[in-house]
């Protein structure tokens, strides 16, 4: 009886972390698409500079807000600008790039 409480336990902290990290991705993205948008004409490193700052100010009480932040910018925003550019809607850049 007590594995299976363990082993019940385990599988739900197992399901519950991956959909915590999803949801911090799809509140990453929504932001970097309201960042982008009024940037879509300025230079790409004045539009990084703009998402990492909001980056840090969504995460700043999350202890590793400047590696996640960073990563994002480094690996999702020019997915985010590409999107955008194509003229892809910005209510659905985020579920079309898989972070929502």
């Amino acid at each position: 009886m007590r594995s299976l409480i363990v082993l019940a336990l385990v599988a739900v902290a197992a399901f519950a972390l991956p959909q915590s990290q999803a949801s911090l991705d799809c509140l990453m993205c929504e932001m970097g698409v309201k960042t982008v948008v009024p940037m879509l004409d300025q230079d790409t490193k004045d539009i990084e500079n703009a998402v990492n700052k909001e980056c840090h100010n969504l995460l700043k009480d999350i202890p590793f807000a400047t590696k996640k932040c960073q990563k994002f910018v480094d690996e999702d925003l020019n997915k985010i600008i590409k999107e955008l550019e194509s003229g892809t809607a910005p209510a659905d850049v985020c579920k079309k790039i898989g972070m929502c």
